[in-house]
C-alpha cells in the first residue's frame, strides 16, 4: 500500500505541472480565439474561417498596442485615460493592482527581480530575497541609506517587502528562476540543471 501511495504522488508530481501549465495555455488561446472569433467574421466568410485565427488576431492586437505606444500621442492618451480610471474609488485599486503586477513581469526596461540577495536577520539568521530599490534618495522618510528587498513566502502567492540597511544586504551568485523556486518551495527545489 505503502508503494501504491509513494507511486501516485510521484506521479502526481509528475503530471500535474504538465496539466496545469497546458491548463493556462489551452485558457489563453481558447479565450483569444473566443473573444475575436466575430472580429475575424468581419473579414473573412465563415467558410474562410479557420481555428486559431481569433488567437493569432489577438496576438496582432497586442503587438500593434505595443508599437502605438511609441508614439507620443498614443501614450498622453493612455496617460489621460488611466488617470481617470485611477480617480474612480473601486476601479483605481484593481486597476492598480492588474498594472503594477503585469508591469512587474512584462517589463522589458526594468526587471525588479534581477538581484538575489542574503538579508542578514540577526546572528545566524539569513533570508533569501530579491533588491527592488537601491536607495530612497526620493523618500527619505525610510532612511536614504536603506535599501528594499522583497522576502516571497513559501507555497503562496505573496511576500514581504522589508527596508533594511545596505550592510545587512549581500547579493549571492544565484539565478533568478533558482532562488525563486527555492523560496517558493521552502528550499525543498533543487537548482535546474
Amino acid at each position: 500500500m505503502r508503494f501504491l501511495l509513494r507511486s501516485f504522488l510521484r506521479g502526481l508530481a509528475a503530471i500535474l505541472p504538465l496539466a496545469l501549465t497546458g491548463g493556462l495555455v489551452w485558457w489563453a488561446v481558447a479565450a483569444g480565439e473566443s473573444l475575436l472569433h466575430r472580429v475575424c467574421l468581419w473579414f473573412v466568410t465563415e467558410e474562410h474561417y479557420w481555428p486559431g485565427m481569433g488567437f493569432l488576431l489577438s496576438l496582432a492586437l497586442v503587438i500593434a498596442a505595443g508599437l502605438l505606444m511609441y508614439s507620443f500621442v498614443v501614450r498622453r492618451i493612455y496617460h489621460a485615460l488611466t488617470a481617470w480610471l485611477e480617480r474612480i474609488p473601486v476601479v483605481k485599486s484593481v486597476y492598480g493592482m492588474v498594472k503594477d503586477v503585469v508591469q512587474l513581469f512584462a517589463s522589458t526596461e526594468q526587471k525588479p527581480f534581477r538581484r538575489v540577495v542574503l538579508v542578514s536577520m540577526g546572528p545566524g539568521c539569513e533570508l533569501v530575497g530579491f533588491l527592488t530599490r537601491d536607495d530612497f534618495a526620493d523618500q527619505p522618510m525610510l532612511g536614504a541609506t536603506n535599501v528594499a528587498v522583497y522576502l516571497p513566502m513559501s507555497y503562496q502567492l505573496g511576500g514581504y517587502t522589508v527596508v533594511v540597511a545596505r550592510e545587512r544586504v549581500r547579493e549571492i551568485d544565484m539565478k533568478v528562476e533558482d532562488a525563486l523556486r527555492f523560496c517558493v518551495t521552502a528550499g525543498v527545489a533543487r537548482p535546474a540543471s
